[in-house]
């Protein structure tokens, strides 16, 4: 994505292209405002949210014409309206967003919500023993 390396997550979307900044921002913005709590860094090259251990990442499509919200523990969430991608990846489910109107809101922030709730009850990879 970006050409060189960055170190927080306002340069790395200085330095996005245009349409993937706008995507990254207004994912963002809806992260912050919902766990305005969360840690932002730059792990593995791309935004990181944290509570409570890690959350969700951005990141751009492979073929750079959007973005996804990769969530860590997706294995666990329900995907109530079947838009996870990613089934083929052990643990991760992502959200894929092409243009600002891909973005609903509404599910989006009950994603997010979901995946908060997994970090505070610290779910393992069996669930079921509590």
């Amino acid at each position: 994505m970006p050409a060189k390396r960055s170190s927080t997550v306002d340069d790395y979307l200085r330095h996005a292209p245009k349409h993937i900044r706008a995507l990254m921002q207004e994912i963002r913005s809806i992260i912050l405002t919902i766990l305005p709590d969360a840690e932002e860094s730059i792990k593995f090259t791309v935004p990181f949210y944290s509570r409570k251990g890690l959350l969700c990442y951005l990141s751009p499509l492979k073929t750079k014409d959007g973005i996804y919200i990769g969530f860590t523990k997706g294995y666990l969430m329900s995907d109530e309206c079947g838009v996870f991608t990613g089934s083929n990846l052990k643990q991760i489910r992502h959200i894929e967003f092409r243009k600002l109107s891909d973005i609903k809101k509404r599910s989006l922030k009950a994603y997010i919500k979901e995946a908060a709730v997994l970090n505070e009850v610290k779910k393992g990879p069996f669930p079921f023993l509590g």
